[in-house]
């Protein structure tokens, strides 16, 4: 095998092991929180877990929920790594 090959083992071997124990050593997975419904009137809307996301709608579009990274507009602290990016709406 050339050294090349040899160095990039075991990095690649170390993420696949990394990726298939996450849920063995209780790493949770980014998971999206159910959206507000539709009659939510809001612009902005806080999860629970405290993300924090902002309305965007497009014509002919449902609607969807986007992450605010630094919500400090709204009087909340930044995104944590749990929360999801986008949030659909529920139908």
């Amino acid at each position: 095998m050339h050294m090349i090959k040899k160095l990039l083992v075991l990095p690649a071997v170390a993420l696949a092991f990394a990726a298939t124990q996450a849920d063995a050593i209780g790493v949770s997975k980014r998971t999206a929180p159910a959206a507000p419904s539709e009659s939510y009137q809001g612009q902005w809307y806080t999860t629970p877990d405290g993300c924090s996301y902002s309305r965007a709608k497009a014509p002919g579009y449902a609607t969807m929920w986007v992450l605010i990274r630094n919500p400090h507009h709204i009087g909340q602290p930044p995104a944590g790594r749990h929360c999801a990016t986008v949030l659909q709406a529920q139908r």
